[in-house]
């Protein structure tokens, strides 16, 4: 006879997948032994079943809840509302605690539609470049790569860089116009600081853009346009 902990102990290796000669040399037992406690019902013996379930540990009210349905009214009839303006709309209601949660519902809680297609941007040819940074670690270090993409060919340039500034800004499009053999009528930029300083077209305003990136424009006869917001 076995004790009780080793049945467990037995139980679950065999659960787990785990071959009956592998348990007899992880317990240094004999396999004709294991089979033997198989075969008998003797693993099954007295065993708790109930003691192996996972516990389910009830889930504490929220302050949210009461809200709960304020939300998902709010969002059924406008499901693009952001999670700070649903916040704000709750706590005019009453409720009294944090962001985080109200953030983390809307996030489970917002109905999803099936994404559209892909629209492909056509440009004319040497008509616009994009320009944009991305960030990359490796195990030496930190680098930054400056992407040039030609709208029309989809041809690419791109360079390494320790910084993210507007010297390496230039000195990567000076490069990536002579990999290009010509300079595109227009870039487009990804609300770049170095060239944006402020977009105030949601407000009916409009680019507020860098001097000095409008000065190296102007020397290569392009010019500078963002992304919508």
């Amino acid at each position: 006879m076995i004790g009780r902990e080793t049945r467990m102990l037995l139980r679950h290796y065999i659960e787990q997948g785990v071959s009956k000669s592998a348990l007899a040399r992880k317990l240094g037992i004999s396999r004709d032994t294991i089979h033997r406690w198989i075969r008998s019902g003797e693993l099954n013996r007295d065993l708790d079943v109930e003691s192996l379930r996972p516990k389910r540990v009830p889930r504490r009210p929220s302050k949210l809840d009461p809200y709960k349905p304020l939300i998902l009214a709010r969002l059924e009839a406008y499901p693009e509302l952001s999670a700070v303006r649903l916040f704000e709309e709750v706590r005019a209601a009453g409720y009294p605690a944090g962001y985080e949660p109200v953030k983390l519902f809307v996030r489970s809680a917002r109905p999803h539609s099936e994404p559209e297609p892909p629209v492909r941007f056509e440009t004319p040819p040497a008509h616009q470049a994009q320009v944009d940074f991305a960030e990359f670690r490796f195990p030496w270090g930190k680098r930054y790569a400056l992407l040039v993409v030609l709208g029309y060919s989809r041809l690419l340039w791109l360079g390494f860089f320790e910084r993210q500034d507007m010297r390496t800004l230039f000195l990567g499009l000076e490069a990536a116009f002579a990999f290009f053999g010509g300079v595109p009528r227009e870039l487009l930029f990804d609300q770049m600081k170095a060239v944006i300083t402020r977009d105030l077209r949601l407000q009916g305003g409009e680019l507020i853009r860098n001097d000095e990136f409008l000065r190296f424009a102007h020397h290569w006869g392009f010019t500078a346009r963002a992304c919508r917001p």
